[in-house]
């Protein structure tokens, strides 16, 4: 089972400036990729894989100065994240119900970057969480991490950064029946 454990991130300033350039190169990443469906359905009516764009992180990343310092695995759930927009969509369509079709996202309404795998992107040095590309960075620790790390997703909210770890937990045993109602 997966339990999400979310920490406030502390960067330095040149830290947050890292990862606002991250933030931003995946914005527009996503766009593009967006924009590449978009138009290869409407001039040739034929989609485009969520493969098929994963193949394009390696060229974009020796194509753009700003992408050369992201992280693959970041771009690639960039892919993920759109490809899971597009199955929601097709799901909604199916279904009947309003399917609102994928939408290119401005300056303000993408806020957040996925590492996908522990130890190869991000992982923890001590009390502080190792981000590749961007260094050390400060955690207020909170409350115990439980379980094995296997994803996180680091996040903007209201001005504050913070992380949200994915860790795999063994199922929890169930409480002894009391036969009394609640």
């Amino acid at each position: 089972m997966l339990k999400a454990f979310q920490y406030r991130l502390y960067p330095t300033k040149s830290q947050e400036r890292l990862l606002e350039s991250t933030l931003e190169t995946c914005r527009r990443f996503y766009n593009a990729c967006l924009a590449e469906r978009k138009e290869a359905y409407e001039q040739e009516k034929r989609t485009i894989s969520k493969f098929a764009q994963l193949r394009q992180v390696k060229t974009l990343k020796q194509t753009n100065p700003y992408a050369a310092t992201v992280h693959s695995h970041i771009l690639q759930v960039v892919v993920s994240d759109l490809d899971k927009a597009f199955q929601a969509f097709f799901r909604r369509v199916k279904a009947g119900e309003k399917p609102g079709y994928p939408r290119f996202k401005g300056r303000n309404r993408f806020d957040s970057f996925g590492l996908k795998e522990y130890g190869n992107g991000f992982r923890l040095d001590g009390r502080r969480l190792k981000l590749s590309g961007i260094g050390r960075v400060a955690v207020r620790w909170h409350r115990e991490l439980e379980g094995q790390i296997k994803t996180a997703r680091v996040v903007r909210k209201a001005g504050h950064w913070y992380v949200s770890f994915a860790c795999e937990v063994e199922q929890p045993e169930p409480l002894p029946s009391t036969g009394q109602s609640v």
